[in-house]
């Protein structure tokens, strides 16, 4: 009788841990769906490039000025950032680094301009590769 029960047992145990499987493997497929369908108006609102600010405590601007004031607590720092569009603002100056470029960026909070200075893969006074120079983008 013991032997019957533990045969049992088993037998349950492994359909149990078989629908676990199947239960989790839906869960994700579906995840993965949804998650398809939810980047899908993202990715159409605009051409967006994913950028990599090196620096940290790069400050976040209303526009590509030191006349628009930095943000209250936002901050970006060695973080990748998507990229909507660069334009010419004011010049900035960092150690051998210099650009008048700023780009408008979504780093997961409000959208705010940073200066090219910051970002990875650009040279002095020019605009970053890849980024469009469009302000219609900017919107």
């Amino acid at each position: 009788m013991t032997t019957e029960r533990t045969t049992a047992q088993r037998a349950t145990t492994k359909r149990t841990t078989r629908l676990r499987r199947m239960a989790v493997a839906g869960a994700a497929a579906a995840g993965a769906a949804a998650s398809l369908v939810g980047a899908a108006p993202a990715q159409a609102a605009a051409d967006a490039t994913r950028v990599y600010v090196w620096a940290t405590g790069v400050n976040m601007r209303a526009c590509a000025s030191y006349q628009c004031p930095p943000y209250d607590n936002v901050k970006v720092s060695r973080m990748y950032v998507t990229a909507f569009c660069q334009n010419k603002g004011d010049d900035v100056r960092d150690g051998n680094y210099a650009n008048n470029w700023w780009l408008l960026v979504d780093a997961g909070g409000p959208k705010g301009w940073i200066s090219a200075v910051y970002v990875r893969g650009g040279r002095n006074w020019e605009p970053i590769p890849g980024v469009s120079q469009d302000f219609d983008d900017c919107r």
